[in-house]
């Protein structure tokens, strides 16, 4: 018995060195970058008459991201529209001469951080990374202007939060593809009048705007030459209200587009 406790204790200690050996320096390579990107995304609405409509959009996204020896993970991402296309949906939703320069999309600016410990599967090719973000994003689609009193766009923004995981399969040295998906919850600061927004009969106690979110991403990066790196990545959205839509109010129901990016290494 005595012997088969030695032995347990030696293979507990091999196992351990083992685990303090392993390091993600070959995943440091793709995973410790910054770049810049463009998107395009199309994205659906709905209002409460489940009547549908669409919108189109660009955006210009900032980058910054790290994987410690440590294996914890770093990332930032910083998001911008740059051009946005909508149909005329009425004075509410940006049209009609509405004096109001957004659509029915909020999310203008946004600012995200992740961060998260990474497991090395499969060594040298299989990285997985369960995560939690936190951040802002803006509160500008045009109902919630109308609806806040046109107040300072400074105060209308969403506190935003949740969970993720991001798989990792490293090819070789030069190509790397992932799959990424997060739940995001997104609460409304901006005070908008709920009537406008919501349908008062069936309102609850969240703001008129709060919402969550499932995003889905799948992409791939290539490390090209001495610290270039190259991406290409498409996103889906679903997008899911808090409260019940006012009748001539849209909301955006999902979206889904591609990014390319261009950045370095470090």
């Amino acid at each position: 018995m005595s012997k088969l406790i030695k032995l347990g204790c030696v293979n507990l200690l091999l196992i351990n060195l083992v685990v303090a050996q392993s390091n993600v320096s070959t995943f440091q390579d793709f995973d410790n970058q910054y770049n810049l990107g463009f998107s395009y995304a199309q994205g659906g609405l709905i209002n409460g008459h489940y009547q549908l409509s669409n919108y189109t959009e660009q955006a210009l996204n900032l980058e910054v991201e790290r994987l410690f020896d440590n294996k914890i993970w770093f990332d930032t991402n910083f998001n911008m529209v740059t051009a946005y296309n909508q149909p005329n949906l009425g004075n509410l939703n940006g049209g009609d001469n509405s004096g109001i320069p957004f659509g029915q999309n909020p999310f203008y600016f946004g600012l995200k951080f992740k961060t998260g410990y990474a497991f090395e599967v499969v060594e040298n090719h299989l990285l997985l990374t369960p995560y939690v973000l936190f951040g802002g994003t803006t509160n500008w689609a045009t109902s919630s202007v109308i609806a806040s009193g046109s107040k300072n766009l400074t105060a209308l923004y969403f506190y935003t939060g949740g969970l993720g995981a991001r798989v990792s399969y490293r090819i070789n040295s030069a190509i790397l593809l992932y799959f990424d998906q997060a739940y995001v919850y997104n609460w409304d600061n901006s005070g908008a009048i709920k009537e406008i927004q919501s349908d008062p009969r069936f309102y609850g106690k969240s703001y008129a705007a709060t919402n969550y979110m499932f995003n889905s991403t799948l992409g791939s990066r290539f490390n090209l030459y001495k610290n270039l790196q190259l991406g290409l990545n498409g996103f889906y959205s679903n997008f899911q209200p808090q409260s019940n839509v006012a009748a001539s109010v849209y909301l955006p129901t999902n979206s889904y587009g591609v990014m390319a990016s261009i950045g370095l290494t470090y």
